[in-house]
């Protein structure tokens, strides 16, 4: 998925460099001509290849089934944050100060939260589904003619919730003048006023490690290794009865559609960097 970096606490970082090892102008800075170039290939890719699995799922009958239904909503997050976020981020590396004002600011770190939420509880909701398609498949085609709109009811609760969750960014980022030496100053993009306090940026950095890395990590760790309990016993089991066999070809379905799984180690290695880099910050 797509990983944006944190402009508030990134800025920060060059804001103290500047005052420790002294300024170095931006068209000196080999990431000034680097990086716009590798986000510039991130958002090409990102846009072209999630547009085409938008595109293919909303046209194609038959791939309207309930994984895919996740698939499409964890889709439709990385292009928020594609669209809305890398190209703002590219541009810090070749400009000073934040230069688009308030109401960028705010899309862009709301849009932000909304896309890691929306990546994080999809797949969740994700693991769960297929923690129930491996260990009970049979009932689960039993329910089937109300599994989709479930899923699909799940999909938008999930929207909601990764909206509400991002809301504290809607309303809060703000864009300070950060002073630096030789009496220059910048702008940067933060989510975290100042009349709040330190203890607001704690409170908030924890609550979003919670929220969404410890939390989501654990459910999903459950759910796979449920699964695999389940399908280590089931192959101790030879199928003796018609019943049986018909339940275990079953279970032999929903394995093969187990390829969509979920891969978690980029995506938890990222967040755990960023989350530890604001803990740090905070300090």
């Amino acid at each position: 998925m797509a990983v944006v970096r944190n402009t508030t606490f990134l800025n920060v970082i060059q804001g103290d460099e500047e005052e420790d090892d002294g300024y170095v102008p931006y068209d000196q800075r080999p990431e000034t001509y680097i990086v716009p170039v590798v986000f510039l290939l991130i958002l090409v890719v990102g846009v072209i290849g999630n547009g085409i699995l938008v595109f293919t799922l909303l046209c194609d009958a038959n791939m309207r089934n309930v994984p895919n239904t996740y698939v499409l909503s964890l889709a439709l997050g990385d292009l928020l944050v594609i669209i809305t976020c890398v190209p703002f981020t590219s541009f810090l590396y070749t400009i000073e100060s934040w230069p688009w004002g308030l109401a960028v600011c705010k899309l862009s770190e709301c849009a932000k939260d909304i896309s890691i939420g929306v990546s994080v509880f999809t797949l969740t909701a994700l693991s769960a589904e297929r923690y129930c398609a491996i260990v009970n498949p049979i009932r689960r085609h039993v329910a089937g003619l109300s599994a989709k709109p479930l899923t699909i009811l799940i999909a938008c609760l999930i929207w909601i919730l990764a909206i509400i969750l991002a809301m504290p960014a809607a309303f809060f980022s703000h864009v300070p003048i950060v002073p630096l030496l030789h009496n220059k100053s910048i702008l940067i993009c933060s989510p975290f006023p100042e009349e709040f306090g330190e203890s607001y940026q704690k409170g908030m950095v924890m609550f979003k490690f919670l929220a969404y890395y410890a939390i989501p990590l654990l459910v999903i760790t459950g759910f796979y290794l449920g699964m695999a309990r389940h399908l280590e016993l089931s192959t101790r089991n030879m199928p003796g009865e018609l019943s049986t066999g018909c339940h275990r070809m079953e279970q032999i379905r929903a394995r093969k559609k187990n390829d969509v799984v979920f891969n978690p180690e980029k995506f938890w290695i990222a967040k755990v960097y960023n989350s530890g880099l604001e803990i740090i910050l905070n300090q």
